[in-house]
């Protein structure tokens, strides 16, 4: 975590891209370091436009997940989705209602998600791909199946291990979708 949160800093003194800024917010809050990552969505939060207003948002729900607030995290993800409408956003959502305990919110979220998986591999429309983010929402959609009790929820699973069986580098994730999948 000490690479990505050194890197994070790193792109926020080296660009000042709305991307850029947004993306190292993110990992600057998922890694615990609040206090920057509230100034970078303070900042983004003060432009003029929707966009970054909305990422700013979406990192203030990120601080709220990654201090174990989920419930807390669906008012900035939602108001973000009511700004911007954004593949990223209805998976942020999805993953404060799963974690809040809110199935059916979470589902329908995710739900959206899986339609719009397109949005995914060009989360910016910037060109440069963002595919990674597909993955883990098949993960936290079987998450949520299984706790509805869905048929074919292992589905989920299999899908997300195909996917990610080979890369190594999210073991945490993989081995639960392995167990949960019944492999």
């Amino acid at each position: 975590m000490k690479a990505a949160v050194s890197a994070a800093e790193s792109s926020l003194s080296n660009s000042k891209s709305v991307k850029v800024r947004f993306l190292a917010g993110r990992t600057l809050a998922a890694a615990g370091q609040t206090a920057l990552a509230q100034k970078v969505a303070a900042d983004l939060s003060k432009e003029l436009l929707n966009e970054p207003q909305a990422y700013g948002k979406l990192i203030e729900g990120e601080i709220l997940m990654a201090k174990g607030d989920p419930r807390g995290a669906i008012k900035p993800f939602s108001e973000a989705n009511s700004q911007l409408d954004t593949w990223i956003g209805h998976f942020d959502l999805g993953r404060a209602y799963l974690e809040a305990g809110a199935l059916p919110q979470a589902d329908s979220e995710f739900d959206q998600c899986l339609k719009r998986r397109g949005e995914a591999l060009a989360l910016f429309l910037d060109e440069w791909p963002t595919y990674g983010y597909l993955p883990p929402l098949y993960y936290y959609f079987g998450r949520v199946r299984e706790g509805l009790k869905s048929e074919g929820f292992a589905e989920f699973y299999r899908n997300y291990i195909s996917i990610r069986g080979k890369a190594g580098e999210d073991p945490l994730l993989l081995a639960d979708a392995r167990k949960r999948a019944g492999l």
